[in-house]
């Protein structure tokens, strides 16, 4: 009995000390040393008024990235385009487009299309797949003539770990009007 209590006393004491290793370690870097206000000791960062003058706070790290995927598909109506061949008539318009509303960049981000293609993400001047904090690339953005049922839905992912809960989206349209199907009207030929 006597050596079973020793060492449950002894994991417990073990268990302790990780935890509290652990909240150590997650404190802030910033935090005041014991004893002190905050805002006395520790080093001083020069604020916009130099070394004496009125100090900045200490700006918190940068998020994780997170991928949010945001779509849909609206019917409008067109009116006369600035060609003859693009008379007016009703347009469905479908788009899906992934954003990074996290802190930090996210890499190799890829939107794919259920029953269609996988897209890279593809900013200019930066390298394939990256999505920085704020960011957003439009993966599928198309326009067809009429309007009539129709969906899009897809995913995105990255090789960053992060919340999946919104990497996932489904559109869908009930609306049906016909498009122009109408011929092109000729001009008049000259006599």
């Amino acid at each position: 009995m006597n050596t079973s209590l020793k060492r449950t006393g002894a994991a417990l004491l073990a268990a302790v000390g990780i935890a509290a290793g652990g909240l150590a370690a997650t404190a802030p870097a910033s935090a005041a040393p014991p004893n002190q206000p905050p805002g006395q000791g520790g080093p001083q960062q020069p604020g916009p008024g130099g070394p004496g003058g009125p100090q900045q706070p200490p700006r918190p790290p940068a998020g994780p990235g997170d991928l949010q995927l945001t779509g849909g598909i609206n019917c409008y109506w067109k009116g006369w385009g600035p060609t003859w061949d693009n008379l007016p008539g009703w347009r469905m318009h479908r788009w899906m487009q992934v954003k990074n509303i996290g802190g930090s960049t996210m890499t190799n981000v890829r939107v794919f299309e259920l029953g269609g293609a996988e897209t890279w993400v593809s900013i200019p001047r930066q390298p394939r797949g990256v999505l920085r904090a704020g960011q957003s690339f439009r993966a599928i953005d198309t326009t067809w003539r009429g309007c009539w049922p129709s969906s899009v839905s897809g995913y995105t992912i990255g090789s960053q770990t992060e919340n999946l809960a919104n990497n996932f989206g489904f559109w869908a349209n009930v609306d049906q009007r016909d498009g122009n199907r109408l011929p092109v009207p000729r001009a008049p030929q000259p006599r």
